[in-house]
């Protein structure tokens, strides 16, 4: 089914739903499904009209999302909800059985599922097909995991901080989140059950829903999930503005949270100073900082040496973490001068990296 069939800027687990249930209809029946209307959003979820083409007639229904249905009550207060409308009613859901889909008939209530099943009666169509299995079990029977390990957190990172990601192949994604190929695909299944991920076919088609939601998700289980698991070092310097004379030019590594974000806005001046390090170079770099600007270890010192996790260079001015990275620090020092330092680094670097993609 073409992309176009749903606004660019589709965002919803029902939309998900409807996505899927019409590209089953396709396939099981030849009848092309579309949203109807000129191609904006729907104001809510029942606003969503739909036409279904057979043979260069449309009709068009008005639908009625449903997650899940195992019961005929159910079916019963559907069909008493769209009953008086001007515009006859389609119930989808993810399945329904066999037994379901005769109770659909008896009662007059039409529907289609993501596994094929349909009832369709118009003057131009009657379609009923019933008793095909629920594809989507296996992977629903898993709850949900969301953002509370270390891997999944790399992943959504790798997605997050660069929208292009989302249509890497799982190898390559694995590879910028530092990760095993086994952890990427669990992790994009877990968005998708999740409603986060369109995931069907290629990688070329995926897509992601609701990033701002997602991304305030990560925000916030970012410094107790992931950072709190990066192997880290303290140190203290005798001169306060030690790291402005810093030449980072031959190592990899950048800065995070308020060096970060002083020269990502010029608006702040870090009382704290933390560099994200490979970890096959962390003692390589420690001695370097050491030798030029004599730092020493110092277990409440303000200078924090931390793994870096992520491997691509962001967007963003020289030796600097990701915006998502450092907008998350910000706001994890619980500090008002570098909270509105925060939400400035969304506005220039995150937003706009969003509206793009």
């Amino acid at each position: 089914m073409d992309d176009r069939v749903f606004p660019d800027d589709s965002s919803t687990i029902d939309e998900l739903l409807i996505r899927e249930a019409l590209e089953a209809l396709r396939e099981k029946t030849a009848i092309e499904g579309k949203l109807a209307g000129s191609g904006t959003r729907p104001a809510s979820r029942t606003d969503v009209l739909v036409d279904l083409i057979h043979e260069n007639r449309s009709t068009r229904y008005r639908v009625e999302c449903a997650h899940p249905i195992d019961r005929k009550a159910q079916l019963d207060k559907i069909r008493r909800g769209i009953r008086s409308t001007d515009v006859p009613g389609l119930l989808i859901a993810p399945h329904i059985s066999r037994e379901l889909a005769e109770h659909c008939r008896d009662i007059g209530l039409q529907f289609i599922d993501t596994n094929g099943n349909a009832y369709l009666q118009t003057p131009d169509f009657f379609i009923l097909v019933t008793g095909e299995k629920d594809t989507r079990a296996p992977r629903s029977s898993k709850a949900p995991k969301g953002l509370t390990n270390a891997a999944a957190l790399r992943v959504v990172f790798a997605l997050l901080a660069q929208p292009g990601h989302v249509n890497a192949t799982y190898k390559d994604l694995a590879a910028h989140a530092g990760v095993s190929l086994g952890t990427a695909h669990n992790v994009l299944d877990d968005l998708e059950r999740r409603g986060y991920l369109i995931n069907k076919g290629n990688a070329a088609r995926r897509k992601l829903l609701e990033p701002e939601r997602l991304m305030h998700e990560w925000v916030i289980n970012y410094p107790t999930a992931l950072r709190a698991k990066l192997k880290g070092r303290r140190f203290s310097a005798p001169a306060p503005g030690w790291w402005d004379a810093v030449d980072l030019s031959d190592l990899d590594v950048a800065w995070g949270s308020e060096v970060a974000a002083m020269k990502m806005t010029g608006y702040l001046k870090p009382v704290t100073q933390t560099l994200y390090v490979e970890p096959d170079e962390m003692d390589s770099v420690v001695k370097t900082l050491v030798k030029q600007h004599r730092i020493r270890p110092d277990p409440k010192g303000h200078i924090e040496i931390l793994e870096k996790f992520w491997h691509w260079t962001p967007e963003t001015p020289s030796h600097t973490a990701p915006p998502l990275l450092v907008y998350s620090e910000l706001l994890a020092l619980l500090d008002p001068r570098t909270e509105e330092t925060a939400h400035m680094i969304k506005e220039t670097y995150i937003d706009p990296a969003y509206h793009q993609a």
